[in-house]
């Protein structure tokens, strides 16, 4: 039941403070929910008239009658989110117009069937620049008793903090949960499982945040250049179970050559990988099916004190990876993904660990070499699955305490939700990614492993509350060249039980 319910949408909401249709950039609210003819590809102008419809990849699902019921009387929604321009969370809720791009003019449309299912006006968007803006604008509205913003959006890592701060309310309270049902499969179910804090929700994603699944993780990987160098067959590997951190660290390990001569390992040679010592460095909790913390019988977070030895040798393989292997490229920190998503595209290097939003781009569909796209690693042959993990930038919704009318804001999300499942997932993982940029059927059956198997440790969700454990023990040793973990992973010992005590102390004391 809940097979897709990670490939979906999560992050920024969006842009203009102006008040706009749910339809479009007019705020007529009889405007109606049509499709612009599809013509071409506006960025390569490429025929796309032979791909199948965003209506015919609709699920055959209709909207729960109790909210079909809803009538909010011309009334608007106002969402404050990260801008348009944040490169993370782009166009994800709100787009201003049809244009042609099947993504874009899915979310219009999508805007459009909320309005006129709950009866909505119009949603009014007002766009935050950075997370600051956003949790600035939310603690002045809720000190002033404001009721302005109906719904926050931002990104899991900026936005639950505000949770600790008392801005936001449960979902299963106040009724919000009237409506919001959260055992839907639009809803991240693995995620919502890890979020909860006893029997309580302060934020929620799934289908509505496209980030989440854009901010994937995934291995691509130069099918031409593969060949080339003999290496074996890379889905048969993956299929086999033997795609672990030890098989790539061999096999990158003889690729590095020197193309320009000057015997300096620069970004003009040749490597086996190309991946960056900061941001790069968390895929492989998921990736690896490791946990720094789990419940009790109640719900509530406990530091798991099994998992200290797998750690270790995890860090000591992801070390050798980054810092160590002559094979690998370090492309440094978060502008490495740039530098990364550059090399493989020329064809110099051939595995890259990015996001899976690469795959939309120009840059990639240029490609002279035929690519595909693989899982991260798995930690070793015995691990069953190969895990997905999603950066830390998607979106996460959130109601603040002041709404005027809480029950409205669950019925927004959950009709945002539903109808992000039904017409626009399908669009962006079977017509844009299968369909057109992963144009070989191994690769799409590597999407389905990779989009199917997200997973996530609380130490991500709630990483700021609880002061970044698990990066603290793999990213920051990774980033500072640090082979330290036994003594930085004392020091989480000793100190994250105290901050999940804090936090439960904390969250237990609201009232809402």
């Amino acid at each position: 039941m809940y097979r897709r319910v990670f490939i979906i949408i999560l992050s920024a909401l969006v842009l203009s403070a102006a008040l706009v249709s749910c339809s479009g950039s007019e705020p007529d609210p009889g405007t109606p929910d049509t499709k612009a003819p599809n013509s071409g590809d506006p960025v390569t102008g490429e025929d796309t008239s032979n791909l199948t419809s965003a209506s015919d990849l609709k699920r055959d699902i209709e909207i729960d009658e109790d909210l079909a019921a809803l009538d909010y009387a011309g009334k608007t929604v106002t969402v404050l989110a990260r801008d348009n321009s944040d490169s993370w969370a782009a166009k994800e809720i709100w787009v201003e117009e049809l244009t042609n791009d099947p993504v874009n003019d899915a979310i219009f449309n999508r805007n459009a069937f909320v309005c006129e299912t709950l009866g909505l006006s119009g949603i009014k968007m007002v766009a935050a620049d950075g997370y600051e803006e956003i949790q600035e604008k939310v603690n002045v509205m809720v000190s002033s008793g404001d009721t302005t913003y109906d719904i926050v959006a931002g990104s899991v890592a900026y936005g639950t903090p505000m949770i600790n701060s008392g801005l936001m309310y449960n979902l299963f309270s106040n009724g919000i949960d009237t409506y919001l049902d959260t055992s839907n499969p639009w809803w991240a179910q693995y995620w919502l499982e890890q979020a909860e804090m006893g029997d309580r929700l302060y934020c929620i994603t799934g289908a509505s945040a496209l980030s989440l699944t854009r901010l994937m993780f995934v291995m691509y990987y130069n099918k031409d250049l593969g060949e080339s160098l003999g290496v074996e067959d890379m889905y048969k590997v993956v299929e086999e179970g033997r795609w672990t951190i030890d098989y790539l660290n061999e096999v990158i390990a003889p690729l590095y050559l020197s193309l320009n001569g000057d015997d300096e390992k620069d970004i003009e040679d040749r490597y086996g990988l190309a991946i960056n010592h900061y941001e790069n460095c968390d895929m492989f909790w998921s990736a690896f099916d490791m946990t720094m913390i789990s419940k009790d019988e109640d719900g509530w977070f406990e530091m798991n004190t099994s998992s200290k030895e797998k750690i270790a040798n995890a860090f000591e393989k992801v070390y050798y990876l980054i810092r160590e292997n002559p094979g690998t490229y370090d492309t440094i920190d978060t502008g490495g993904f740039d530098v990364a998503s550059g090399m493989f595209s020329s064809g110099t290097v051939l595995f890259a660990a990015l996001h899976l939003k690469y795959a939309e781009s120009k840059q990639f569909r240029n490609m002279q070499n035929e690519y595909g796209i693989l899982p991260i690693p798995k930690y070793d042959e015995d691990q069953k699955d190969y895990f997905t993990y999603s950066h830390d930038q998607y979106t996460v919704f959130m109601v603040p305490i002041t709404v005027a009318d809480p029950e409205m804001s669950g019925a927004v999300l959950e009709a945002m939700a539903f109808a992000s499942y039904r017409d626009v997932q399908p669009v962006y993982y079977d017509l844009v990614l299968k369909g057109r940029y992963a144009n070989d059927p191994e690769s799409r059956a590597m999407l389905d492993i990779i989009t199917t198997n997200i997973k996530v440790d609380p130490a991500w969700i709630y990483g700021r509350q609880l002061d970044l454990p698990a990066a603290k023990v793999f990213r920051s040793l990774i980033y500072g060249g640090e082979k330290t973990f036994a003594s930085a992973y004392a020091k989480v010992e000793r100190t994250l039980p105290v901050f999940l005590k804090n936090l439960r102390k904390t969250v237990s004391a609201l009232d809402y």
